[in-house]
């Protein structure tokens, strides 16, 4: 990354020695905080390794090579480091992938600074003024006259939605935004779909709030910075915390969204 460094320190439970990987993260976190001189990184924290820690796990060597030498007096851990622990293949997966995708949402982002900013007491005519509502990506798009509502519910299959599912997707090629919570295994396999056309947009809304500073996810960033997706929130950070989805509020998304577009339409 240009600013910052991920580590993926992997442990086998069955053949390394007793280990706590949050005890380890913090201890790491709090040695490398305040080095004395400059020296490889490497070879200083080998020095300064708790007894029993006499090698490195390939993925965190290459990645300590990489940094180099470290200034004198570098405090290299931001107030927001982030320590995930997973015990879990498909997180791992996950988490891999975020890695290796996060150079790229750094220049989407730093390229498109203005469509990343979180913007708080957003007012529109669509919107009912007693909500705080919340957007990132191109508020522009909230001012199409074309915005219509998805919804796709859970009681069927996504065979026996797929008349509902193209006859909205050719509404979205038409010009035509559609709102969705894109929660709902139909609601996703119309969200793919839809990624995978030209020239289109729509409103992702989310049931939570959005806090000032907003992190998307990788898809999310990619299309945020095409201008193609608006993520929409009528929810305070309170009340309803970011990333949280709950049935309640699920339901209060759907009834709001809904509003919002008869609103626009003069319904």
């Amino acid at each position: 990354m240009p600013d910052h460094v991920h580590l993926l320190l992997m442990i086998n439970s069955e053949t390394e020695f007793p280990f706590n990987p949050l005890i380890f993260a913090r201890w790491f976190q709090k040695v490398t905080a305040h080095p004395q001189e400059d020296v490889d990184i490497k070879t200083w924290m080998a020095n300064a390794a708790p007894r029993g820690w006499d090698r490195f796990d390939s993925d965190l060597e290459v990645a300590l090579l990489e940094q180099g030498p470290m200034p004198r007096g570098k405090i290299p851990w931001a107030k927001e480091l982030w320590v995930n622990v997973s015990f879990d293949a498909r997180q791992l997966s996950a988490i891999r992938r975020y890695i290796r995708m996060n150079p790229v949402r750094y220049f989407w982002k730093h390229d498109h600074s203005d469509l990343f900013k979180c913007c708080p007491r957003l007012k529109h005519p669509a919107l009912n003024p007693a909500l705080p509502w919340s957007a990132i990506g191109d508020i522009t798009i909230l001012a199409s006259p074309f915005l219509f509502l998805v919804r796709l519910t859970r009681k069927k299959t996504i065979q026996a939605l797929e008349p509902e599912i193209e006859a909205y997707l050719e509404r979205a090629q038409q010009g035509g935004v559609p709102v969705c919570g894109f929660i709902s295994p139909a609601e996703r396999v119309f969200e793919a779909r839809l990624k995978a056309l030209p020239n289109v947009r729509w409103i992702k809304a989310v049931p939570y709030g959005l806090p000032e500073r907003y992190d998307p996810s990788v898809e999310d960033s990619r299309w945020i910075s095409a201008r193609q997706q608006l993520i929409l929130s009528s929810f305070d950070t309170t009340q309803y915390p970011p990333f949280k989805i709950t049935r309640v509020g699920c339901l209060l998304m759907n009834e709001r969204i809904e509003q919002m577009v008869a609103t626009l339409r003069g319904e």
